[in-house]
């Protein structure tokens, strides 16, 4: 089983639903077609990359496998790439702030995030209260 096949198989697409729908309120704002994807960054490079997409319905979130096509292609509007590790504390279901872990990752540097989207095109799709709640100072210090 190759590296990409063991994190699909580890990280089950109900525990994803699950974080998305205990953290609900976060994603209330985003309105239905906004993107959010996690990609490990061991499969980076692989020209068979899956990631993880985040998608705002007008039932919530929903979470879903799709193959990564290279940044050029990517259908989404931010892109995290993290170490297996991380993706599954923010998976584990007994993480009581998987959330807070992902902020700590993305102000450590330790987790990417790429913003694929120009930020008004993030305002208007509702991604406020999602970058506030990473500690992201995204609209500045004048609104």
């Amino acid at each position: 089983m190759d590296a990409q096949t063991q994190w699909l198989a580890a990280l089950d697409i109900g525990g994803w639903q699950a974080l998305l729908d205990r953290h609900s309120p976060i994603f209330a704002g985003m309105l239905p077609g906004s993107r959010i994807g996690l990609l490990p960054e061991e499969d980076f490079d692989s020209p068979l990359a899956m990631m993880l997409v985040w998608e705002a319905t007008g039932r919530g979130m929903v979470a879903d496998y799709r193959p990564f096509p290279g940044f050029e292609e990517v259908e989404v509007d931010l892109l995290f790439i993290a170490d297996g590790e991380t993706l599954g504390r923010l998976h584990d279901r007994a993480n009581p702030a998987p959330l807070a872990d992902l902020k700590r990752k993305v102000r450590r540097r330790e987790t990417l995030l790429y913003v694929v989207k120009p930020r008004a095109a993030l305002l208007e799709l509702g991604y406020e209260e999602f970058l506030d709640s990473l500690g992201l100072a995204f609209m500045g210090a004048c609104r």
